[in-house]
């Protein structure tokens, strides 16, 4: 954001940035609970002034290894677009923005044994054209790029979690963690509860003329793990949708905090993620450089968790090989998965998503979700 003062003027009834869990000054676009305050004083009564309701009220929670820059920016393309759509957005921008950090150690890693040279030369592709990503030896023999590349993710596996990737990881999900922190006898609280809260108060003072609806991308369904069950304890009632982006969320943890509030407190469950293939030919990258060739999620699962190969909701292998996450998505009833790519069908259940980090931009991903959320098919075209 080139202008991230002005651009915050426009987005702030829209939008809660956490530092560390918290409210407060900093950052380049700081939230207090006056603002939050206002969203639902102010800015969500008058939205909803003179249009039919239910109104429906979005709580979108982006990923844990995306920085506060690229939050900001990513509610400013898309906050006009809900709203176009009728839908009421409100963003949280959680200040995580780890991935450099991973890359960053697991450089310093490959640089003691004189690997990243190496690391280096394979770039990041183009998300709409998949050329063959250059790289020094497969340059002089093509058929041992997928035999390189399967070499080169084993030992940034094995990096990663030596140079300390679980940490990294575990910060990310803590700092999810104090989002949600209940009040301290100081009055310390996480600014995602002080939402939740005045969400709980706002929706009884509105029953029936608002309609609840979260998503989180990647980390954002831990995100929205913890803010979910804050709202419920809060006291409201339901959400009427929940939808999870390629989320990096471990099935034991999805298992304990969503499932038992499927077809209740949450209505229904929309998982939308990379299919198989597409994770598979996904890469990572930071500061312009490819240094893992498949989905993050797969790093995660390998090595990230504390228990390396910890199953993921985002991985459709793993969603397959449990019974019971397999019956609830093949049933249909209160939860969908739709794993790109799945370009025909209804058109609430489309998708092309290519990247982990870009899903959030697939303009199928995107229309579906705004349909379901709407209950609509005539809506306003992703931009």
């Amino acid at each position: 954001m080139s202008e991230p003062a002005g651009e915050f003027d426009r987005l702030r009834p829209h939008l809660v940035n956490l530092s560390n869990g918290r409210l407060g000054p900093g950052g380049l676009a700081s939230t207090t609970p006056a603002d939050v305050d206002a969203i639902f004083a102010t800015h969500l009564p008058r939205f909803m002034h003179g249009r039919p309701g239910p109104v429906q009220v979005l709580f979108w929670a982006h990923g844990g290894l995306v920085d506060e820059r690229t939050g900001l920016a990513a509610a400013a393309r898309q906050v006009p677009w809900w709203l176009a759509n009728g839908v009421y957005p409100v963003y949280f921008v959680w200040e995580t923005g780890l991935l450099q950090v991973l890359a960053e150690r697991i450089r310093r890693g490959a640089q003691r044994f004189g690997l990243f040279p190496a690391l280096s030369l394979m770039r990041a592709r183009s998300v709409t054209a998949v050329p063959a990503r250059p790289t020094l030896l497969p340059r002089m023999l093509p058929w041992a790029q997928p035999e390189l590349e399967e070499t080169v993710d084993r030992f940034v596996e094995w990096l990663a979690r030596r140079a300390g990737g679980p940490a990294v990881w575990a910060d990310i999900k803590a700092n999810a963690a104090r989002a949600v922190d209940e009040a301290d006898g100081a009055g310390d609280e996480g600014g995602a509860h002080y939402v939740a809260r005045r969400l709980a108060r706002f929706s009884h003072t509105h029953a029936g003329s608002v309609q609840l609806h979260a998503v989180g991308h990647s980390a954002g369904a831990v995100f929205q793990t913890g803010f979910l069950k804050a709202a419920f304890e809060e006291g409201v009632a339901a959400f009427e949708s929940l939808a999870l982006l390629d989320p990096s969320v471990t099935v034991d943890g999805f298992k304990r905090g969503v499932l038992p509030l499927l077809g209740n407190r949450i209505r229904t469950l929309s998982q939308f993620g990379l299919g198989r293939q597409r994770a598979l030919d996904d890469v990572c990258e930071a500061f312009g450089v490819t240094f893992y060739n498949k989905s993050l999620l797969y790093l995660i699962h390998h090595v990230l968790e504390e228990e390396p190969d910890t199953p993921l909701v985002g991985l459709q292998e793993n969603v397959a090989a449990d019974p019971e996450l397999a019956a609830l998505f093949a049933a249909g009833q209160v939860a969908e998965a739709v794993w790109s790519p799945q370009l025909g069908g209804p058109a609430d259940s489309r998708s092309d998503a290519r990247e982990h980090a870009g899903i959030d931009s697939d303009r199928l991903t995107m229309e579906s979700l705004a349909r379901r959320i709407t209950g609509r098919e005539d809506i306003v075209g992703f931009p």
